[in-house]
């Protein structure tokens, strides 16, 4: 069975779960409605038959069972949602597979235009290797994720992804229903950041003696309400004890609404963070990436997933002084802000410097997933052996990983060893463009530690650097030329920074896209040329695709460019493209002929 087959099986599956959990879900509404009036029948004719006691039993078996019933709907209503965001899921997969996307996250908030390579090599967007791989839902989710996508990292810490993700993508029932299980609250995206702050700041001591007022007090006024019901005291003894609890609880109001404003945002969420971490404390596995995240979710007498739990429902409380009616009739009453700060002080203190780890190891989780769904949803994709070695990409069968499979074009190539530059000459649409984002993407998912598209890629650590679509700025008053030519000033700089006199970088992986196509055909030649002479005397090496066929010259004297090329051929007056790429300088070009198209009169001016 073909991996969308297994989808569209899936789906067509939990469809089914779905609509037997909806009819649950109606006939539990329906006898819910049927106990409720029915206890309160029961309650109100044995009222009138003078049967108190038995209306007192009614009333305790008619709250009883109504709970027990809504406990039930309540399980029925979340597994019903379960499978209809599994249903969605799977649906995306198979979507996935012909290159849509039906999740609506680009990832463009992390898009930054003065990158080496995120714009050039569509990480975000629309139509980019961060919608195609991303199977996060949490904020730190989709932040390690893009972050893996724009700094490549080392040899040991792709392995160790390569590692984790290869033992999830088998589990295709744990990994879907970690995904489904983060749908479940959309604020689940939103930002923990005012949170941790929160449960890290260093902060004032409540006073001690609020810890005995908040027992006290309280305990004291309900007997002042009983002896007013009872009438020994009048009804001004219990305005007084108020006021004196409005007058304690004013000590601490400022405090109890910036913790509430610092936790209401992402309270929702944290009942969904609690089932979430309850699922990644069970994640299976060896992998060392996967070891650690058990440890840091369960480096406490509590779990993470127990804490969080705890952490929701004294958010949840606490909040409740949102509500004036409550916080009238009942907050004043019981001193409500103090005992939730009391409780949240002491959640703080014992839990507070973990909880960023916790986050984070959530977010390495869902990212980990990531790699692990792209891989299970494409079986014949390589996975990248990394090398501790020179400069060094060699890549069979690769085609661009954005593009559906049946509709592109696979190309092998070799590339070893310091300041070398592959030339790439072609006509125009055959695919020269196309091929060098089809190296660049593959070579950015390898370092992320996904798989590629391709049948083997081996490549050593590099920093990517991409000057492909240059753009003029009004707003900087910068033709299209200029800002290439800045974009290449920043590959000079970046190129001069290498292994042996700045530790730890890694040389640089060029790829220019008709360089330097904003001039005249001299000075582009003349620039070109002393470019590349330029780059082959640093450590750096990559891909120059360009129409100056003199460039192509530069192999007669040196053994440091390798001429390739595309080509385009013309079959009854219709241009072929077979977008396979060749050695050597190209030899037709199309665009006399894509002129002749338009009405141009090329055979006038030949003549």
């Amino acid at each position: 069975m073909t991996i969308e087959n297994t989808f569209q099986q899936r789906e067509q599956q939990f469809s089914k779960a779905e609509q037997v959990a909806q009819q649950q879900y109606n006939q539990l509404a329906f006898w819910r409605l049927v106990w409720f009036v029915g206890s309160v029948a029961g309650v109100w004719l044995l009222i009138r038959l003078d049967q108190q006691l038995g209306a007192v039993g009614a009333l305790l078996i008619g709250l009883v069972g109504f709970l027990f019933l809504l406990k039930k709907h309540q399980a029925v209503r979340v597994q019903r949602d379960i499978n209809h965001h599994l249903v969605f899921v799977n649906r995306d997969e198979a979507a996935r597979l012909e290159r849509r996307y039906l999740r609506p996250e680009t990832g463009e908030q992390f898009a930054n235009p003065a990158h080496y390579y995120a714009g050039d090599l569509d990480v975000f967007g629309k139509h980019s290797l961060f919608r195609l791989l991303n199977r996060t839902h949490t904020h730190e989710g989709q932040n390690r994720l893009a972050t893996w996508l724009q700094t490549p990292s080392g040899p040991d810490a792709i392995r160790l992804r390569q590692q984790a993700a290869t033992e999830l993508k088998a589990d295709l029932d744990w990994r879907q229903q970690f995904e489904a299980l983060a749908y479940t609250e959309e604020t689940i995206t939103r930002s923990p950041e005012e949170l941790i702050k929160w449960a890290t700041a260093d902060v004032t001591p409540l006073p001690g003696y609020l810890n005995i007022v908040r027992f006290v007090f309280p305990a004291i006024t309900l007997g002042i309400v009983i002896a007013w019901l009872t009438g020994y005291v009048p009804g001004v003894a219990v305005l007084l004890a108020l006021a004196v609890h409005s007058g304690v609880l004013s000590q601490t109001s400022a405090r109890a609404k910036e913790v509430s404003e610092q936790t209401f945002e992402i309270s929702a969420a944290l009942r969904s963070y609690q089932t979430l971490y309850q699922y990644a404390e069970q994640v299976k596995g060896q992998a060392l990436r996967l070891q650690a995240i058990r440890d840091a979710l369960k480096s406490t007498d509590k779990s993470a997933s127990e804490a969080i739990g705890q952490l929701f429902q004294l958010t949840e409380g606490l909040n409740y002084r949102r509500n004036p009616y409550f916080y009238l009739f009942f907050g004043i009453a019981t001193l409500w802000d103090i005992h939730y700060l009391f409780r949240l002080e002491h959640w703080r203190k014992e839990h507070g410097p973990h909880l960023s780890r916790w986050f984070d190891a959530l977010g390495e989780l869902e990212a980990l997933n990531s790699l692990a769904g792209f891989s299970y949803a494409h079986p014949t994709y390589a996975t990248p052996d990394i090398v501790d070695d020179q400069l060094t990409l060699k890549i069979k069968s690769a085609a661009h990983p954005l593009l559906p499979p049946d509709r592109s074009v696979a190309n092998s190539l070799t590339l070893v060893g310091s300041g070398q530059t592959i030339l790439i000459t072609g006509s125009n649409m055959s695919g020269k463009s196309t091929f060098l984002r089809t190296v660049g993407a593959n070579v950015i998912l390898a370092l992320a530690g996904a798989v590629v598209s391709a049948k083997e890629f081996v490549c050593s650590p590099v920093r990517v650097f991409t000057s492909m679509r240059t753009q003029d700025s009004l707003e900087e008053s910068t033709s299209s030329f200029y800002a290439e030519l800045k974009r290449l000033q920043t590959l000079i700089n970046l190129s001069k920074q290498s292994p042996s006199t700045l530790p730890g970088s890694v040389p640089v992986l060029y790829f220019l896209d008709e360089i330097l196509k904003g001039t005249n055909s001299v000075d582009r030649h003349r620039g070109a040329e002393a470019l590349i002479r330029q780059l082959h005397r640093t450590t750096a090496s990559g891909f120059v695709s360009t129409h100056d066929l003199e460039l192509g010259q530069l192999t007669d004297s040196s053994d440091f460019v390798r001429n390739y090329h595309f080509q385009s051929d013309l079959h009854n007056g219709e241009l072929l493209f077979d977008y396979t790429l060749r050695d050597g300088i190209c030899k037709s070009f199309n665009a006399s002929q894509l002129m002749q198209a338009i009405g141009i009169e090329i055979d006038a001016v030949q003549k």
